[in-house]
């Protein structure tokens, strides 16, 4: 844990003892909100009776209302070893539950991982060519791959996914038999939060959240990918079943085994083929874009807006491709965001009537993020960074000038055009853009970005007509 949040639990200790007491009042009734006549639409957190508390937890495990969510992690052995150790550390200390799936089962770094094909079809494996590399792994062990059957952070996935990667090809055939076995494993929960390792759930939002869902009703959240005709949540992204929707889902596939593997094995998308199934199944899914979001805070469109939803304005559920590193700094943030709401409610406890976070919004939105994340780590320029600048200056790569130079051009070159927000040099020239990306470390790209026009752009960005509430309820 960074030595600032430490320092920052110490410091709101005396805020949570004050916080409990008014926790109270939801120990002894289910639905004071109700009772008070308050919307559930924006019921704000809740905290866990401080001696409950586990010593040395962080913020997160304060908030109240996980208690009957479970965090489904499916990875593989290609890549468990580089990509799930940041979130011991950091997001599955948040998670009350969690269980963890993968193509080999094993006790990895203390936390027990599942055999999600554990349980599939043995004639199937021995004669499907995609689990060649499942075979192998079960004979050698994960430290028995080769180098070229292991992958980090870089392996691009192309149109039809990473088909080139053994350990993909495998990756479809988990969802369904996931589905089953969490369900045997955690057969009470109400809610089933799935994720991947590069998936980042915004914890402090998606407890809220939950809270103001239908438990007993047949629901399938997630953000819409459109495959054909067949409409699924991305696994990215995360995607939300409710207990209803888990046991129609696992239903479905235990009474007709051999067709879902048909068409598993005829498609490339193992997230495409549980929409498929849940929505055979009477399972509907539930468009909840843009709270969950298949991009991550460097290089999304901010601007993004489809049938008068607006990314800017909604709440944050999910990002997605995030790097470890990536992992650690939005995690150390999100703590932050919820001490910062504590400290700021031990200032407002007299007023907490409905609940401890009383009239606070207590809701990060995608431009809390950007304000509070993104930009206060932007400077002026940065060398070794592509900023994702697309519109090349035709002829610019020609110009024989030293990089100072160069760069100073591109910046003239920008500032030229009113609409300009950053600017970008490398070795095919100068390219600009009129749309404001943070991007990532990239050799041999230097970036800039024009600070007052940032600025003008995002007040020109709040333009929401309401702080947004949640997409769907």
């Amino acid at each position: 844990m960074p030595r600032g949040l430490r320092s920052s639990i110490r410091n709101v200790l005396i805020i949570a003892v004050v916080a409990t007491v008014f926790a109270g009042l939801y120990i002894t009734n289910s639905s004071p909100l109700a009772r008070l006549g308050v919307s559930t639409q924006h019921t704000g957190l809740r905290l866990r009776p401080l001696e409950e508390i586990e010593p040395g937890a962080p913020p997160c495990r304060f908030l109240a209302g996980a208690e009957d969510v479970v965090v489904v992690m499916r990875t593989g052995a290609t890549e468990i070893k580089d990509k799930l150790p940041v979130h011991f550390n950091t997001t599955l200390r948040c998670y009350p539950d969690t269980l963890i799936f993968s193509d080999y089962a094993e006790v990895f770094q203390g936390h027990q991982v599942h055999d999600a094909l554990a349980n599939v079809d043995a004639h199937l494996k021995e004669t499907n060519a995609d689990f060649a590399h499942y075979l192998r792994l079960q004979v050698l062990g994960r430290e028995g791959l080769g180098k070229d059957e292991l992958h980090g952070e870089t392996w691009e996935s192309g149109p039809v996914g990473k088909n080139d990667n053994p350990g993909w090809r495998l990756d479809k055939w988990k969802f369904l038999p996931m589905i089953q076995d969490t369900l045997k494993l955690r057969p009470e929960k109400q809610w089933y939060v799935f994720v991947e390792p590069d998936t980042y759930v915004v914890w402090s939002n998606m407890v809220q959240w939950l809270q103001t869902l239908e438990p007993t009703e047949a629901s399938y959240y997630g953000s819409e990918v459109l495959i054909g005709n067949d409409v699924f949540a991305h696994g990215g992204s995360a995607f939300v079943l409710s207990n209803p929707a888990m046991r129609k889902g696992a239903e479905i596939y235990a009474s007709h085994p051999e067709e879902w593997h048909t068409r598993t094995a005829q498609h490339w998308a193992g997230d495409c083929i549980l929409g498929t199934a849940l929505v055979s199944a009477g399972v509907p899914f539930t468009w909840a874009w843009p709270m969950f979001q298949g991009g991550n805070p460097v290089d999304m469109d901010w601007e993004d807006a489809k049938e008068k939803r607006r990314l800017w304005c909604a709440p944050a559920l999910s990002y997605h491709h995030f790097e470890t590193h990536e992992v650690e700094t939005m995690w150390a943030f999100e703590q932050q965001h919820i001490l910062d709401l504590m400290a700021v409610m031990e200032e407002k406890k007299s007023t907490a009537a409905s609940s401890f976070f009383g009239g606070t919004d207590t809701i990060l939105r995608h431009s809390d993020v950007f304000r509070r994340y993104i930009r206060p780590n932007l400077v002026h320029e940065r060398t070794d960074w592509t900023n994702m600048s697309p519109d090349l200056i035709e002829h610019s790569a020609r110009i024989a000038k030293p990089i100072e130079e160069r760069m100073a051009d591109c910046e003239a070159a920008c500032i030229a055009k009113k609409t300009c927000l950053q600017y970008a040099v490398s070795a095919i020239g100068c390219s600009t853009s009129d749309h404001f990306k943070t991007g990532r470390a990239f050799r041999g790209v230097r970036s800039g970005w024009i600070l007052p026009r940032v600025e003008h752009w995002t007040k020109s960005m709040d333009t929401c007509r309401r702080r947004g509430g949640w997409s769907v309820t």
